[in-house]
């Protein structure tokens, strides 16, 4: 039984191919006979999503613990940037943008499908 080498991940590579896999996926959707109800929840997760983040924002101005911790983060950030944590960091990501890209890829194909079905 002999190892395998670990397969080299390229996090650009990776992060173009997510941006194809989001182009095909809107040009998916735009063709998807349910492409109306599809918007209506996405407008409506990113207004839910910038009132949260509204909220957020204006409680941290108010919270001074979060300012400590925020200099406790940067420091922190500091010290992973003098080690040699980022290309791990960068390899996990790519690891983990390629099984999204995976999972997405899956799902055009899907609903390409029951386009081409639904026609």
């Amino acid at each position: 039984m002999s190892e395998q080498p670990p397969q080299e991940v390229d996090l650009a590579q990776e992060l173009r191919e997510l941006g194809e896999q989001l182009k095909k996926a809107i040009r998916v959707a735009r063709e998807h006979p349910q492409t109306k109800e599809f918007e209506r929840q996405i407008s409506q997760a990113v207004s839910d999503l910038g009132a949260q983040i509204d909220h957020a924002v204006n409680t941290a101005k108010e919270d001074e613990r979060l300012k400590k911790a925020g200099e406790q983060v940067k420091q922190a950030a500091q010290s992973v940037k003098e080690s040699h944590a980022p290309d791990d960091i960068a390899r996990g990501l790519a690891k983990g943008v390629r099984a999204l890209n995976e999972q997405i890829r899956r799902a055009i194909e899907d609903a390409e499908k029951a386009t081409r079905e639904n026609k």
